[in-house]
């Protein structure tokens, strides 16, 4: 038997059809808006349980798993990240957003109290901010690239959610970056002769006076020194609205989407040269917490991000 459909219950129907077909990934997710800044928009939700979590919500194209897999070891490596509860992608008729689940770190953003702390308040802060950087140099992968050996992200792309990696030597990442400079034939071997000495192991030297009458072989040593390197945990954005602070506690650091394993160096150069949204009083704190990378490293990274196709 066929059974008639209630015009109401079609028009319903439509209707709601025609809601979510309108559907954006601001719709994706409702409570209090903790964040929203360049398409990052993060919310506070309580769930059935009344647990109290983030949601950061973006586009499909516009967030990748790996964010929350760097998150998360982060966390779970003595960090002050927030571990990652879920991920999922929100589907209507199509993809329409990406959901990942944090813990809510509790606090407020660094950049609504830094200039209410007098400056022994400042250095209690920063402070911390070292002690937590020195763990992130602890936490090291044999590869440049993100956990379980995953891409990273194009830390040079300022317009596009695009990828690279992993490299398994910091040649490899030297190499990579120095294919996307135009530059003349003698402009090219100069920087790789740069790149080579940037690289050089401060641990090993030529020995010309051996008694032996033998010597050291100079590619034989940085194809060891290749083997050997770890990369740390870098951040790769280190702005004050992703530092939490309670009071002058540092409770967390969150947004880890420029995240990696990266050379020593790269927390420094990106923060100085690729964070392009940092506020000008930031930038002298980072310089006073982060260790220092030579000026010739910054350069170059300056003209791989100005040569790069947008």
């Amino acid at each position: 038997m066929t059974m008639a459909m209630d015009p109401l219950a079609l028009d319903m129907d439509r209707s709601v059809d025609q809601q979510l077909r309108r559907f954006s990934y601001t719709d994706a997710a409702h409570g209090k808006e903790l964040y929203s800044f360049y398409g990052n928009r993060v919310i506070e939700h309580v769930t059935a349980s009344g647990t109290t979590v983030a949601i950061k919500v973006k586009t499909p194209d516009a967030m990748d798993s790996t964010e929350a897999d760097m998150m998360h070891h982060a966390a779970t490596n003595n960090i002050l990240a927030p571990k990652v509860l879920t991920f999922y992608d929100i589907v209507v008729n199509k993809s329409i957003a990406r959901a990942m689940v944090s813990e809510r770190v509790p606090g407020v953003p660094l950049s609504d109290v830094w200039n209410d702390y007098d400056e022994d308040q400042q250095e209690h802060v920063k402070d911390q901010l070292r002690a937590q950087l020195a763990r992130m140099r602890q936490v090291t992968q044999p590869y440049i690239g993100r956990v379980d050996r995953q891409p990273t992200r194009n830390m040079f792309d300022r317009t596009q959610n695009s990828t690279c990696g992993p490299f398994a030597t910091e040649k490899e990442f030297d190499r990579w970056c120095l294919g996307h400079v135009a530059a003349k034939p003698l402009a090219r071997l100069r920087w790789r002769l740069a790149l080579r000495h940037m690289r050089k192991d401060p641990s090993t030297k030529t020995n010309k006076n051996n008694n032996n009458g033998r010597k050291n072989s100079k590619a034989s040593a940085n194809s060891d020194f290749d083997r050997r390197q770890r990369f740390v945990l870098t951040h790769g954005d280190l702005t004050p609205r992703n530092i939490m602070v309670d009071g002058t506690t540092l409770t967390g650091i969150v947004d880890w989407e420029r995240s990696g394993f990266y050379p020593e160096y790269a927390e420094y150069a990106f923060a100085m040269v690729l964070c392009h949204e940092h506020e000008k009083w930031w930038i002298p704190v980072l310089k006073d917490i982060l260790d220092p990378c030579p000026e010739q490293r910054l350069t170059f990274t300056r003209l791989v991000e100005d040569n790069y196709p947008y």
